[in-house]
């Protein structure tokens, strides 16, 4: 049993010609986009060529080199072996393109990785460590487009008309966690005339939308071109998924801990499929859904400016700055936050304290499969030793 590294090892000594395109790389370049390629990738405006991978690496900060605080290590080994193969290195990258705005509460990034064998893949970054990306995915939930979306159809239509020249086969569009939705988003909201060229959309463990919305949207036009891969006991992958067109896959965490791709189970240049024919926790997932599509639109957005009220007492820009509040200065801003929170009208402070309890229900059952694993190991050590 392998992961998204070992699949690089194994596999990068092979050109796109020579090995196609897999749902591996798929996940590989949706992963990317999380990296920092501002001044050393051409932004979209800019009208520079493309750059290949291998000198991205080389000119990368490697102190502040990606977005997302986990997994630093891994993502270091993983970029680092990528753009030195053989299969990645002379990809070409270009069109950068990366927003935050923090008063319309938007944050959205993308790039392009033009592929040796002339395809193209787009790939959307999900959420990092910005507050103001968090905010977005909690607008989702009531509000649909929001900003990143809009951008996301925004950036499919741009880049096919700077491409429009170049002997492009087709189009891949990819993203992890919201970066998924963006790519689903994009692909049934783009030019027709792009819309046809695209081969594939790569969803990894991306949220869906509301039912409400789905109705406005081609989805049916492109159904059959979306690969969503979701671990079998995903959460962020179940949120506001209604259409069930989705990939089950094993992983070697537990529960939300899924949602992190180098826990994702890889064989050769597949992923392992899950024995489950339905995510392991869908009853708990289905009631957390059937929740949120049930409350009224007004009372789900006041809910969430209220919660990110309570957070901006804090100052905390990112999640990292929200971790690392010290106890005195926590003690200081209590009385705020409470202030914040004793303002809430009662409907609010309800659904403030029903989310709570979906929150530490998920976290109870992360907890009891650790439990549950850790006796099942016992029990073999003590067979091994007797």
């Amino acid at each position: 049993m392998g992961d998204i590294i070992s699949y690089v090892y194994e596999f990068g000594g092979f050109t796109f010609t020579e090995k196609p395109f897999c749902e591996i790389d798929g996940l590989v370049l949706s992963h990317l986009s999380y990296f920092i390629f501002d001044g050393i990738v051409p932004q979209i405006d800019e009208n520079k060529p493309a750059i290949a991978l291998c000198d991205v690496a080389q000119k990368m900060d490697w102190h502040n080199f990606i977005s997302v605080k986990w997994e630093l290590e891994k993502n270091r080994e993983l970029f680092y072996n990528t753009a030195f193969s053989r299969r990645y290195r002379n990809t070409k990258v270009n069109y950068l393109m990366e927003e935050m705005d923090i008063d319309e509460g938007m944050q959205f990034c993308a790039v392009t990785f033009l592929l040796g064998n002339g395809d193209t893949f787009l790939s959307f970054r999900g959420t990092d460590d910005a507050l103001v990306g968090w905010k977005e995915d909690f607008n989702m939930a009531y509000r649909t487009p929001v900003g990143a979306q809009y951008k996301s159809t925004e950036y499919v239509n741009q880049v096919a008309r700077l491409l429009a020249k170049k002997r492009s086969l087709r189009f891949y569009l990819g993203g992890h966690s919201k970066g998924g939705n963006l790519a689903v988003y994009a692909a049934m909201t783009c030019d027709d005339t792009v819309k046809h060229r695209i081969g594939r959309i790569y969803n990894m463990d991306g949220p869906g939308f509301r039912p409400d919305f789905m109705e406005k949207l081609d989805y049916e036009g492109i159904r059959e071109k979306i690969l969503k891969i979701v671990p079998d006991e995903s959460f962020v992958g179940m949120l506001m998924e209604q259409q069930e067109d989705y990939e089950l896959i094993k992983s070697t965490e537990i529960g939300v801990q899924q949602h992190v791709c180098f826990s994702w189970c890889v064989e050769g240049d597949h992923f392992e499929r899950s024995g489950s024919q339905q995510p392991k926790r869908k009853k708990l997932y289905d009631r957390i859904n059937k929740w949120i599509f049930s409350l009224e639109i007004e009372r789900v957005g006041y809910f969430i400016d209220s919660l990110f009220k309570m957070i901006e007492v804090t100052e905390a820009k990112t999640l990292t700055d929200l971790k690392n509040v010290k106890g005195g200065e926590t003690a200081k801003k209590l009385h705020s936050i409470m202030q914040e929170y004793s303002g809430m009208n009662d409907e609010t402070k309800k659904v403030f304290w029903e989310i709570g309890g979906f929150v530490i229900e998920v976290l109870a059952r992360d907890q009891q499969e650790r439990i549950r694993r850790w006796k099942a190991v016992d029990k073999i050590r003590q067979r091994m030793e007797h």
